[in-house]
């Protein structure tokens, strides 16, 4: 089954007109405020601090209700420093790096609502180009990331084994923001 995606990039275009005619703005480049975290989970927190947490059952997974709906989070942890990467091996000597929430099917409704949300919050730093949306369409990519406040905070659509795509909601470290930010510039190049 082909997920044709380009129409999300054109329900994308859209509702950047819309935004930029309702508050007379361009896009925002630059994120004033780093983010940290979301609610109570914060990046650098150890796997016995987060697991102490109401919500938590461990320390990777925690149930919290956003928009209306209980989501699941899953958490990654890695080394701090210049080559924190999620890698689960090492959570117990790591600090929590990324915060992924699934968000649930991917429908063009929900994924318009989902992502008004996003960009009332962050600015707006990474919209698919047409290379990342036919590598999507062909199958050679799994998913389709919109990038919020410098790639700390990304909207993913994920197409899973069988076909059927989610939308997953990820908060990530400086660290792994900066990576993301540096996979978008080699694309593009």
């Amino acid at each position: 089954m082909v997920i044709s995606c380009f129409p999300i990039l054109k329900i994308i275009s859209f509702l950047l007109l819309i935004q930029g005619w309702t508050t007379g703005a361009g896009i925002p480049l630059a994120q004033a405020k780093p983010i940290d975290g979301v609610g109570q989970l914060k990046f650098g927190m150890k796997p016995s601090a987060v697991e102490a947490l109401d919500g938590c059952s461990s320390e990777y997974e925690c149930l919290y209700d956003i928009l209306g709906k209980n989501r699941y989070f899953t958490l990654s942890y890695g080394r701090s420093g210049p080559s924190s990467t999620p890698d689960d091996s090492h959570s117990q000597n790591g600090t929590l790096t990324h915060i992924d929430i699934d968000m649930g099917s991917h429908t063009k409704e929900w994924f318009g609502e989902l992502y008004e949300v996003l960009v009332s919050q962050y600015p707006l730093s990474h919209i698919p180009t047409e290379q990342e949306d036919d590598h999507f369409q062909s199958g050679k990519d799994q998913e389709l990331i919109i990038g919020f406040a410098d790639g700390s905070v990304l909207l993913k659509i994920v197409r899973r084994k069988f076909g059927n795509t989610i939308l997953r909601v990820v908060y990530q470290d400086e660290v792994a923001a900066k990576a993301q930010r540096n996979h978008w510039e080699q694309n593009r190049e």
